[in-house]
């Protein structure tokens, strides 16, 4: 019995390092139901969707390059705040975390 409990509190504290890592990776979004919610921004706008993808995709390359540089609480908010109300963005998380660092 002993040496299990001994072996569980090993194995937890060898997993501790890695808890912190796991919980700063970037979030993951389905950017195909982000898009398909996407409305024209303009009359001319006659594909929203494929105008979406091209910006997320773009935002989620930006916030990759910042991600790591910005404070955990931030980081956390701003990925919470893009999820009230409609399909999760990495341009809105972008536009956040670049707000907060103003």
């Amino acid at each position: 019995m002993q040496s299990t409990v001994t072996r569980a509190a090993s194995l937890l504290l060898f997993c501790l390092p890695w808890l912190p890592a796991a919980a700063q990776e970037m979030p993951r979004f389905d950017l195909q139901a982000t898009c398909r919610a996407a409305p024209a921004l303009t009359p001319q706008d006659r594909n929203p969707y494929e105008g979406c993808l091209r910006d997320e995709v773009a935002a989620e390359g930006q916030l990759r390059a910042i991600w790591s540089g910005a404070s955990a609480s931030a980081r956390r908010e701003c990925v919470q705040e893009t999820q009230i109300g409609g399909p999760p963005s990495y341009v809105d998380v972008l536009t956040c975390l670049q707000m907060r660092s103003r």
